[in-house]
């Protein structure tokens, strides 16, 4: 039995399968707007994380070329700046007479307000400065305003930039990669192998040695 035809406004038969169907092209249309609109949303979130990392970079880049500015034309009293014999004596051979009588510098990383505090009490005991901070983001940027000689850190800092994070981000930067690193942490790290292989770092100093274990594996990386 032959399917019936339509009859359209105009008088002309339509066959069954030309008739339209309103519903389910505005199902298709509703469909492909939401999928626009996710994609647009996925989009903007991927550029602003970008618009960040760009923003972090730039910053970074800024205060290195500040210190290498500095380093080209140092003040006429470089070579007066914190002369102390002790420390002169932590620079080891083969180094100029304006870097041996620098005092070397520490920034410490570590969210454990008890252990940060005995570290920074013993840093400063060994006439050593130390910046200290409790979260990775805000250690960078102690470090794009003046390169530190050692790096301490807990390797289980949490946050944003946590420790190992840091580690990463240290050891990826060009400007960087030849501060060392020696991890103050809590985490079970076995040897220095490890930290080197495993995390990254360069060295690792438990917290049950206590902090002038800490400080005595400092002033070793000193005279490196």
């Amino acid at each position: 039995m032959r399917a019936e035809l339509k009859t359209a406004p105009t008088g002309q038969a339509v066959p069954p399968d030309a008739a339209p169907r309103p519903a389910g092209r505005k199902a298709r249309a509703d469909a492909d707007a939401s999928a626009k609109e996710e994609d647009r949303a996925a989009l903007a979130e991927i550029l602003s994380e970008v618009r960040a990392v760009r923003e972090t970079q730039d910053f970074i880049l800024e205060a290195l070329e500040g210190l290498r500015r500095a380093a080209v034309t140092p003040p006429a009293s470089a070579a007066d700046e914190l002369a102390d014999p002790a420390v002169a004596r932590t620079a080891g051979p083969g180094l100029s007479p304006i870097r041996a009588r620098r005092r070397k510098t520490v920034v410490l990383v570590d969210d454990d307000p008890q252990t940060r505090a005995a570290a920074v009490a013993e840093l400063q005991h060994a006439e050593v400065p130390v910046r200290a901070f409790d979260d990775g983001n805000a250690a960078l940027s102690a470090i794009a305003e003046e390169k530190p000689d050692v790096i301490v850190l807990e390797l289980g800092t949490g946050g944003d930039m946590g420790g190992k994070d840091l580690v990463n981000f240290v050891k990826a930067t060009m400007e960087w990669v030849d501060i060392p690193i020696i991890l103050w942490t809590r985490e079970p790290v076995a040897s220095q192998k490890e930290a080197r292989q495993i995390h990254g770092a360069d060295e690792v100093v438990p917290k049950s040695g206590g902090a002038a274990a800490l400080v005595a594996r400092v002033i070793t990386v000193f005279r490196r």
